[in-house]
């Protein structure tokens, strides 16, 4: 923030001296003039006096000087943010809910008085207040983003979030069912087809799209060969539910589907069809699991949600729609399957964002692991069993319980690894 000295005048017959800057508002554009007061006896004191001034308000930033509030800087980058067309509405609603969340627990209303204690203490409410790690460092991280915009304005000087540390993320647990409770969830949902539901059940296993991607698919994405094309989502802005593209450019892929589900979308479409003609209200390019009429309406994936929470507890089911998802990832990688075809199944981005949500969830694999271990020596592993004494002293207690070697164990031991020792070495 850069001031210009307008005039300086004495004021009456005293020491005080009256001071007019001018500065450029970066919020509007506008100039600003502002009054301010030294006291000097003479006019070389006051000129001195006028520049440590303006040195010191440009060190402060225009906050200081404007006193705008933290609530109406917020609202200012939201609107900087929404004008700049690159922001999806999706991303915009969470915003507006992380600018709620900073207002409530910044314990400071200017935002000249934002500083690293405020910013530290408005994490720890928040921690206090049950807020997860993940929930707390999405309005920390925008706050960030939003004091970086202030720092280019020239508002502020310093970002304290620099100098701040959200709470260490928790790697949440992948909650991905068993063998037999999918076997069980896709037994129940092909029974209740073709009811949108079960069927979205069948696509989410079999798989693994996001919710708002199969709520958005349409009959013009099912194609000849077995495959469907993602080439949608519906994203939750402001006025609802809107159409938008996949979450990333790899989020566009054509997925293969088994013969079951293939044919259980041509199944119905077929009927569709067979009512088009009968009721004439038939849409050309209805959304699969939406009305079929001209202007059709998609599943709202709230309400699929919904549905789902409650088919679940009918049934015995603890888990969300997304668990579908990582049930499909976790299946794929324990049955062998290439993770670098799980990741294009999945539509991310890269195999190593798949190896590092999935990698780790299947113990009944590492288990399994072992023997490969084995298989990969040419060594016998039981080449100790006759020198290990299983026997347990009769004054020792299960607590103390270990392997007992006696002296003449121990040397022939050592013989034993001395004659393949010198055995190896004639080889």
């Amino acid at each position: 923030m850069k001031y210009t000295s307008r005039s300086m005048r004495r004021r009456g017959d005293g020491d005080t001296w009256e001071i007019t800057l001018s500065h450029k508002d970066p919020m509007t554009g506008e100039l600003v003039r502002t009054y301010h007061y030294v006291t000097a006896r003479t006019e070389k004191q006051a000129a001195k006096a006028r520049d440590e001034l303006i040195l010191e308000l440009e060190r402060k930033g225009m906050a200081s000087v404007t006193q705008i509030t933290v609530r109406e800087f917020l609202d200012a980058f939201l609107e900087h943010k929404e004008s700049s067309k690159v922001i999806e509405p999706a991303t915009m609603r969470d915003y507006r809910h992380s600018v709620k969340l900073i207002c409530k627990y910044l314990d400071v209303e200017q935002l000249s008085e934002v500083n690293i204690p405020a910013v530290s203490k408005m994490m720890a409410n928040m921690t206090a207040d049950g807020y997860a790690p993940k929930s707390v460092a999405k309005p920390f991280r925008l706050l960030k983003q939003a004091l970086n915009w202030a720092l280019a304005q020239d508002l502020i000087v310093k970002n304290p979030c620099n100098f701040c540390k959200p709470p260490k993320r928790v790697k949440t647990p992948i909650n991905a069912l068993t063998r037999t409770d999918r076997s069980r969830m896709l037994d129940l949902a092909r029974r209740a087809q073709p009811a949108p539901l079960g069927i979205a059940i069948e696509l989410a296993l079999t798989t693994g799209m996001r919710r708002g991607e199969i709520c958005a698919l349409k009959w013009s994405d099912l194609n000849e060969n077995s495959t469907i094309t993602v080439n949608h989502a519906l994203g939750n802005g402001e006025g609802g539910f809107y159409l938008k593209a996949p979450k990333t450019e790899s989020s566009r892929r054509t997925i293969p589907l088994t013969s079951h589900t293939y044919n259980l979308l041509c199944a119905v479409r077929t009927d569709a069809l067979r009512n088009a003609h009968e009721f004439g209200f038939y849409g050309r390019d209805a959304y699969i699991l939406g009305t079929q009429e001209t202007n059709s309406r998609p599943y709202n994936p709230t309400q699929l949600g919904k549905d789902f929470a409650a088919f679940c507890k009918m049934n015995g089911f603890n888990c969300t729609f997304h668990d579908l998802r990582h049930t499909f990832a976790t299946m794929m990688i324990a049955n062998g399957c290439d993770v670098r075809t799980v990741a294009s199944y999945l539509g991310h981005s890269s195999v190593s964002m798949t190896l590092d949500i999935y990698a780790d969830v299947d113990p009944d694999a590492k288990k399994a692991a072992v023997d490969k271990v084995l298989e990969s020596f040419d060594v016998e592993s039981s080449f100790l069993d006759g020198f290990i004494d299983w026997q347990v002293p009769a004054d020792q207690g299960p607590e103390e319980n270990a392997l007992v070697f006696t002296a003449q164990q121990l040397r022939a031991m050592l013989a034993e690894a001395e004659r393949r020792e010198a055995e190896n070495a004639r080889l």
